[in-house]
């Protein structure tokens, strides 16, 4: 299976360079860039002509419009366009059992901002075990997670878990200065961020063979 990451485009899809073809797409959030239903629907738009089997997508903190008011009729948009949209909740593929987050510790006053302990435990409590591709905004604590000024934003919590699930990948996005991949105890750690930290597009997707 080719499975192709993306993350934090924020509205500048269409200035990425062709994304090629595969069996699974994922986005981990922060697609758009003011989290308004205009800017889901182009998303939506660009992602349903993608030459991938399925697509996947979760939200992230710019993402507004999929935790207020709007939440229904944004997950409508992505789904009448065909795609797989993950929040708490996992999808099987072919086998490969992935399951999707949006939720990061508390990072500014953005959206799907939790506070660090069982506020956010609550919601990595329920990934179960057994799940493939663990997809999540915010990364794990140490890995992938530094700030320019160098602080981990990572979270513990989230750590723990990928720890006890041992997922064959955990893909992310949220900090983009930590954009690139590493493996660590078996785990494929990915930072799909496509824009750098001053927003520009310089980053290529993370694809990965399983």
């Amino acid at each position: 299976m080719k499975l192709t990451f993306i993350s934090d485009t924020h509205s500048l899809h269409d200035r990425m360079p062709p994304l090629g073809s595969g069996d699974v797409l994922v986005h981990c959030g922060d697609f758009t860039g003011r989290g308004d239903l205009n800017d889901t629907q182009d998303f939506a738009r660009f992602m349903a002509v993608q030459d991938f089997t399925h697509k996947i997508v979760i939200a992230g903190n710019h993402d507004w419009c999929f935790e207020n008011e709007l939440r229904d009729e944004a997950e409508a948009c992505l789904r009448d366009h065909g795609l797989i949209y993950l929040n708490d909740s996992g999808v099987e593929i072919d086998g490969m059992k992935f399951w999707g987050s949006p939720v990061q510790p508390e990072f500014c006053d953005w959206a799907f901002n939790r506070k660090r302990g069982e506020d956010i435990r609550y919601h990595w409590d329920k990934i179960p075990n057994g799940i493939d591709v663990l997809i999540t905004h915010g990364p794990a604590r140490g890995i992938l997670d530094r700030c320019e000024n160098g602080y981990p934003a990572g979270c513990d919590d989230l750590l723990d878990v990928v720890q006890r699930i041992k997922p064959r990948i955990l893909a992310c996005g949220h900090i983009h200065e930590a954009y690139g991949v590493l493996e660590v105890d078996g785990t494929i750690f990915i930072n799909a961020c496509i824009l750098d930290e001053r927003y520009r597009v310089r980053n290529p997707p993370v694809e990965v063979e399983l």
